[in-house]
C-alpha cells in the first residue's frame, strides 16, 4: 500500500498511554504537564516505542518519568479514549498498575523536568480543576477500588 502524505487523510490520530498508580489510600498520582499551554495535571504517560506493548510502554513511561517501578504482572489497560483535536486527535489507553512489592513506599522523582514535574496524588473521584483532557476522560472510566 502506497504511503499517503499527512495532507491527503481525512483525520491524523496518534496513540499514547496514561498510567495509572495509586497509594495506599487510593489516591491516583498526577504531574503537571510542563510544555503545555496552562501546565495541565496529567497521568504520567508517552508514546509506545516500535514492538512495544501499550503495558510495556505504561512500566517503561512511569520508570522514565518517575524512577516507579510497576509490577508487570500486575499491570493491566482498563480503558481507551479518543481526545480530538482539530487537526491531530489522540487515542489513549488507561493502564492501571500496582508498585513493585519493593518500591511501594517509593515517592515520584522529577526525573523530566522539562515534560513533567510537581507531581501530586489526587482522588480520582474528586479531581481538581485543570487536568490534562485524556487524564480526565480516563479518571471517568478508571473501575473502582
Amino acid at each position: 500500500m502506497a504511503k499517503m502524505a499527512p495532507a491527503q487523510l481525512g483525520t491524523r490520530t496518534r496513540f499514547g498511554v496514561g498510567v495509572v498508580v495509586r497509594d495506599e489510600e487510593g489516591l491516583v498520582l498526577v504531574g503537571r504537564r510542563i510544555a503545555e499551554p496552562g501546565r495541565p495535571l496529567a497521568l504520567p504517560g508517552g508514546k509506545p516505542e516500535p514492538g512495544e506493548t501499550i503495558e510495556q510502554c505504561a512500566v517503561r513511561e512511569l520508570a522514565e518519568e518517575t524512577g516507579l517501578i510497576l509490577d508487570p504482572g500486575a499491570v493491566q489497560t482498563f480503558a481507551c479514549v479518543l481526545i480530538s483535536g482539530g487537526e491531530l486527535s489522540w487515542a489513549v489507553a488507561g493502564v492501571e498498575g500496582t508498585l513493585d512489592p519493593g518500591t511501594s513506599r517509593a515517592q515520584p522523582r522529577e526525573l523530566e523536568p522539562d515534560k513533567v514535574g510537581d507531581f501530586c496524588w489526587i482522588d480520582p473521584s474528586a479531581p481538581p480543576e485543570g487536568l490534562f483532557e485524556a487524564t480526565r476522560a480516563l479518571l471517568e472510566r478508571l473501575p473502582a477500588r
